[in-house]
């Protein structure tokens, strides 16, 4: 019964745990031929067993009967012919896959009636706990779900792992007709996973407006916020496609849907009364559409072309940030948490607002957008990083990058002609130096230092300007060696024996 495992736990768990059980055809019971017949779709052969009064329940060394077989074979004629012979409707094998399961894995919604007639239990789970009401919803047979329910499936019940249920299968698997029957007969649309995530959450990550529609005309609440105990761990990335987070997630589904690039869903919600303030997570929609986020998973550099770095489709994402500044969105919001821990690029963002992230993303089309709508440019981040540090490399999190030197100084240009004061130092006690120092952009660099950066700051971890330039420093999101940067430091009066090297990456800050 690999295949009937393998659909449900993945070919590489299944083949584990037949190893591990250590089971082989060869200690299969001696009269094995029906079971052996159906799982070869020899129907004659199992037409004339039937017909000799064979033990139609007689299962095989794993446990799988005759009938499970059938069902895994979408096989309503021959199942029904065995069910009318007495097969038992509720056998399970050894990892208690059910042929009622079976049937709702293939939609099949005539042989789900069929077991049901027969004495079916439409509440047997599986080994992992998912119910047939689960994997019909999943399928997207309406038929079977609706007999599942007249029958007496549990709407609500949930699967252990992640604490699933048939309605959020269902919008995860975009079967709206599914959804509409499962809201009629009145599932709990609220019900969370223990990430949170409710119905609409997963409806918003697909962009399904469909169910969408279907769920907040049925009462859902368009600003919904994931909910998970404080202290619970929980993936998010299993659901957003992406490293973990404890406590509340505080994510609405408009921020779902901003994550996930699904532009046309976030116009939707905030048509519908979507609130674009709403700051439960750390960041509101225009902090993450303001900017880019590559991370290792996420970046244009290594081919990747995803929204959860921030909005490929440039259209898109301008139309989505002047449609959230149209409905009131708070245009100088400072991100009360760090970013996601799945979000790479600026890795300062507590604090920051959606106009130094956009330079920290070097993109002045969406830092003139911000500032007609009223950005204060000078705003800085907790820990004091102005968006020149931010515009000149500090606290990235990635060397390799698509912004070159040329777009960073310009950036910068319109940062000091906006009043931005290059000078200032973190409360780690770096400065904008340290960003064109690790990134070997020597012209900003010089250009800093002309305009008097200190060339001697020591920050926290004891590394200065110089250090960081000669590879003796934190390289968060820079180069191994910057020769000519470190040379031009010492011209300009930096003291190569200031400090001392921490080249740990990040090991610097977290000893801090």
């Amino acid at each position: 019964m690999f295949d009937h495992f393998n659909k449900h736990c993945g070919p590489a768990v299944a083949l584990t745990l037949l190893l591990a059980s250590g089971l082989s055809y060869a200690a299969e019971p001696t009269d094995s031929r029906l079971v052996e017949a159906a799982r070869n779709q020899d129907q004659k052969a199992v037409r004339a067993l039937v017909t000799q009064k064979v033990d139609v329940n007689a299962p095989s060394s794993d446990g799988s009967t005759a009938l499970l077989w059938l069902t895994h074979w979408n096989d309503l004629d021959t199942a029904n012919l065995l069910l009318g012979a007495g097969a038992d409707a509720n056998a399970v094998n050894e990892f208690r896959m059910t042929p009622l399961s079976e049937a709702c894995t293939n939609g099949n919604s005539a042989l789900v009636r069929s077991l049901l007639k027969s004495g079916a239990n439409p509440n047997l789970a599986v080994a992992t706990g998912v119910t047939p009401l689960m994997t019909c919803a999943k399928s997207g047979s309406v038929d079977a779900v609706r007999m599942l329910i007249e029958y007496g499936a549990a709407l609500n019940a949930k699967e252990p792992a992640q604490n699933q249920t048939a309605l959020m299968w269902a919008a995860a698997e975009r079967h709206p007709d599914v959804v509409k029957a499962l809201i009629d007969a009145h599932a709990d649309l609220t019900a969370n996973t223990k990430q949170g995530f409710t119905a609409i959450h997963f409806a918003a990550r697909l962009g399904d407006l469909e169910n969408v529609k279907l769920l907040t005309a049925a009462g859902v609440d368009v600003n919904m916020l994931t909910q998970t105990a404080e202290g619970t761990t929980n993936r998010v990335s299993s659901f957003l496609g992406i490293a973990k987070s404890q406590g509340t997630l505080g994510y609405t589904p408009l921020l779902v849907a901003v994550v996930r690039g699904q532009v046309d869903l976030a116009l939707y919600l905030m048509e519908h009364g979507a609130d674009p303030n709403n700051i439960a997570a750390g960041f509101t929609p225009l902090h993450w559409a303001s900017s880019q986020w590559e991370s290792f998973t996420a970046n244009p550099v290594y081919g990747f072309d995803d929204p959860m770095s921030g909005i490929p489709d440039r259209q898109a994402k301008l139309r989505l940030v002047k449609a959230l500044l149209a409905h009131g969105a708070n245009v100088n919001a400072r991100a009360t948490k760090p970013q996601p821990q799945f979000a790479g690029g600026y890795l300062d963002a507590t604090g920051a607002t959606p106009f130094l992230l956009a330079a920290s993303a070097n993109d002045i089309e969406m830092m003139r957008i911000l500032l007609d709508a009223g950005a204060d440019p000078k705003i800085l981040t907790a820990s004091n990083a102005s968006a020149i540090m931010a515009a000149g490399g500090l606290n990235h999190s990635i060397g390799e990058d698509t912004v070159t030197e040329a777009q960073a100084m310009e950036t910068v240009k319109l940062l000091l002609d906006l009043g931005v004061d290059p000078k200032g130092e973190t409360t780690f006690g770096e400065n904008a130096l340290f960003g064109p120092g690790y990134r070997g952009w020597n012209k900003l660099l010089a250009q800093l230092i002309d305009l008097g950066v200190n060339v001697n700051a020591v920050s926290k971890a004891g590394v200065t300007p110089y250090l960081a330039a000669h590879g003796d420093g934190d390289r968060l999101g820079g180069v191994l060696y910057n020769k000519e940067g470190a040379e031009l430091l010492v011209k300009h009066g930096a003291d190569p024996k200031l400090g001392h090297p921490c080249e740990a990456q990040n090991k610097c800050r977290a000893e801090q």
